[in-house]
């Protein structure tokens, strides 16, 4: 069982959104099954700065399973590198795979330094779902891998022949259960050829829901966490409020 945090963006509203966070985080301990797992899928900080990143880890410290982490267009792939201890070069992407108890995480870097746009690593990704073709697996990415309705968003989000290529990629890939993504402050389903994406919102602000709107307007509406649990060889994705 994985639990899925996303777009804590501490450094915002401080210390609100620090404070958000570690709401989440009791939320998880609260669980009456503790996760093999948690996953944040990026923009863990607004700045990137050190100082933030030390806030983040101090608050997911509390939290006694694996954390796993992914760069948003927010983060600093040699901050976060160095917050959590990650191997590789300073601005090398930040992508890996990890077993997570019956299930397989993939983390994908769909940032782009410097931008607030995404791209994905396919080749790198092809690779990796080659390598173990049987254990149910998530991949997991900050910028969403489908159109949200939302102009302000999909106007930063992955290229379409980077979808198009991915969808692809799923079809020959029956092993991968979910996409996960963050970077919308919202939370919606969508499907990725016959693969289902779930995107989460973030732990404080959403996004107003405006098909219309080619600016962002954040909302103080209550957060979701996802848990992503395999029963019965089949993933299923609950979200429960924060």
């Amino acid at each position: 069982m994985i639990v899925q945090l996303s777009d804590p963006h501490v450094g915002t509203y401080p210390p609100r959104d620090a404070d958000a966070l570690a709401a989440a985080v009791r939320a998880v301990l609260a669980l009456p099954q503790a996760p093999d797992a948690v996953v944040v899928t990026g923009d863990l900080t607004d700045h990137g700065d050190a100082a933030e990143y030390a806030e983040v880890r101090e608050v997911l410290a509390a939290l006694p399973m694996p954390v796993h982490v992914l760069p948003g267009n927010h983060d600093d792939r040699a901050g976060l590198r160095a917050a959590f201890g990650l191997d590789g070069d300073a601005a090398d992407p930040i992508a890996y795979a990890a077993v997570c108890g019956d299930l397989r995480l993939v983390v994908c870097d769909t940032t782009r330094p410097g931008r607030a746009d995404g791209r994905l690593d396919l080749p790198w990704l092809a690779d990796q779902l080659a390598a173990d073709r049987d254990t149910p697996t998530i991949v997991a990415m900050h910028h969403p891998p489908t159109p949200t309705g939302i102009p302000a968003i999909d106007r930063i989000g992955l290229p379409a022949a980077d979808r198009r290529a991915l969808a692809g990629l799923l079809d020959r890939a029956p092993q991968v259960r979910r996409v996960i993504a963050g970077h919308v402050h919202r939370s919606a389903l969508a499907t990725i050829g016959t693969t289902p994406v779930v995107m989460l919102g973030g732990t404080r602000t959403q996004l107003r829901l405006d098909f219309g709107a080619d600016v962002f307007e954040m909302l103080d509406q209550p957060p979701l966490l996802a848990v992503h649990r395999l029963v019965d060889g089949e993933l299923v994705t609950h979200l429960q409020p924060v």
